[in-house]
């Protein structure tokens, strides 16, 4: 083991990301290792607060290296907490973490210099972690801060049923592959159980598991811990960004809370960040908070349980101290392309075709993107492909707030036994520029496709404000590639799938079974 001084020079490049430190002196300790159940050693590095005695402690287990949170350590033990991150036993060892963490508590609860007081944080891999160690119900634990990631870790790999392949590729190769680059041509290899060795010249376990199960194999299901949302362990603070791939499944978690988790605090922060590009500071600032009314017990003990960045017009923060559930409004597809705000009378069927050798992009859409995405941007080259379809609505009078979450209802059919539906709702400038909003995908296999289901899309929460002039758009597409995978058309397994199928799809409008979207109104 090795101990060091923080000094003035270090404290200052911290205070840039992370924001102001605390007043207390830090010293951090390298090679801490905590013995497994099993006897597996994981190490770790302490940062404690100089000459407080015991104090409250943080937690934070990572499968990336330790370094990139040394920021965030030494902000924790300078605001007088204890903070131990420890490296995870591999960088893919989701199943074990249910044993690791509590562990790593247990060696936290023997220590001199811990008061009996625990909060749980962490981002991404960090925030499963947590949610594995606090499924145990530790003692000490009093509070959790989790970003970037919901406590259903599956349901984002193969979102609307479909498969995340961007997301499976480029992730499995960063952490199996010495963090290789995948380029573009391998998310286009078929079939897709190949596709690890295409882009890295090796097969990637963890890769091939996520394509030998879907989301609803049972092999997964002890990595959803979404059920203790009924009955939380601690109070409960959630922070994510509307370009996040979790986004979705964080607002799911919240209105689960909302309903159920009464008993203890719960608040949810979402601004305009991608899940690599949240804002330290932001994040940082709301996790000491959290923890000071929830770990320590000081400070104010009322914090809203809604926080969320208005995109659009007047962007701005907003608080909301309680959530109910919004008045809504529907707006109706019509045969002529245009948006309105009741069902038309002519009956129809908009149609197009998907060619899976020429799949639809995921224009806007990065699972794992730094701040690429999101803005207003000239969508034209998207909006003009023969297998995007748009509805527009007229020009709003005055300007249009929404917060919440956003559906769609439709009546989808294709000609082939498997498609996909994605739909995106937009803002659009008065100069013709666009802003993405909100999207959703589904992927339907259905005997009766030919004839046409019903399909409801969730495209998850919004908080925008469409300015007076502005008009809504409703983007219709059978796939956003690679971000979802492009169906190949024949209902055959993903990862073995060769055979390409052309595809006519069609959604109806008008009348009772046409397309509708949901939108929730500000309060």
């Amino acid at each position: 083991m090795n101990t060091s001084a923080v000094d003035a020079q270090q404290r200052a490049t911290i205070e840039q990301g992370y924001g102001q430190l605390g007043p207390y002196d830090v010293e951090v300790t390298d090679g801490i290792d905590i013995e497994a159940d099993d006897g597996v050693l994981l190490r770790g590095t302490l940062a404690l607060p100089v000459g407080l005695g015991r104090v409250p402690a943080v937690l934070l287990r990572t499968p990336y290296p330790v370094a990139y949170f040394t920021g965030e350590v030494i902000t924790w033990a300078s605001h007088g907490y204890a903070c131990l991150i420890q490296s995870t036993r591999t960088t893919t060892s989701y199943f074990d973490e249910t044993r690791d963490g509590p562990a790593a508590v247990r060696w936290i609860e023997r220590q001199p210099w811990f008061d009996g007081r625990l909060g749980l944080t962490g981002l991404s891999y960090l925030a499963f972690t947590s949610w594995a160690t606090a499924s145990t119900r530790p003692a000490s634990l009093k509070a959790i801060a989790t970003g970037i990631y919901s406590t259903d870790r599956v349901s984002s790999w193969y979102p609307g049923g479909g498969f995340g392949l961007e997301l499976a590729l480029t992730w499995a190769a960063n952490q199996q592959a010495d963090g290789a680059e995948t380029g573009t041509d391998p998310y286009d290899h078929l079939p897709l159980c190949e596709a690890d060795v295409a882009a890295t010249g090796a097969t990637l376990d963890f890769y091939q598991e996520r394509l030998a199960f879907d989301g609803d194999d049972p092999h997964w299901q002890s990595l959803n811990f979404a059920h203790l949302l009924d009955d939380p362990p601690a109070p409960v603070l959630h922070i994510d960004g509307w370009h996040d791939y979790h986004r979705i499944y964080v607002w799911q978690d919240f209105e689960r809370l909302n309903r159920n988790g009464r008993s203890l605090p719960h608040r949810f922060v979402i601004g305009p960040w991608s899940h690599a590009g949240i804002d330290l500071k932001e994040m940082m600032a709301e996790k000491l908070a959290w923890f000071e009314r929830h770990v320590r017990g000081e400070g104010s003990l009322h914090a809203g349980s809604l926080r969320y960045y208005r995109t659009g017009v007047a962007a701005e923060w907003r608080e909301l101290d309680a959530w109910q559930e919004p008045e809504r409004i529907s707006l109706y597809a019509a045969a002529d392309g245009s948006l309105a705000t009741a069902p038309g009378e002519s009956r129809g069927r908009a149609q197009w075709t998907y060619d899976p050798a020429h799949p639809t992009p995921s224009v806007e859409l990065t699972a794992l993107g730094t701040g690429e995405i999101g803005g207003v941007v000239d969508n034209s080259a998207y909006e003009s492909r023969s297998d995007v379809l748009t509805f527009t609505g007229a020009p709003l009078e005055a300007d249009l707030d929404l917060a919440g979450h956003v559906s769609a209802l439709a009546t989808f059919s294709s000609d082939a036994p498997s498609a996909d539906l994605f739909l995106r709702l937009v803002d659009v400038y008065e100069d013709g520029r666009v802003q993405h909003v909100a999207d959703g995908f589904v992927r339907i296999t259905d005997s009766d496709l030919g004839w046409g289901v019903p399909v409801e899309v969730d495209l998850g929460p919004v908080g925008h404000r469409f300015g007076a002039g502005h008009r809504l758009r409703l983007l219709i597409a059978s796939g956003a590639h690679p971000y979802h995978n492009r169906n190949l058309g024949n209902g055959e397994p993903t990862g073995t799938a060769t055979r390409i199928r052309v595809a006519h799809q069609g959604v109806d409008v008008g009348g009772e079974t046409g397309l509708l979207i949901s939108l929730p109104l500000a309060r």
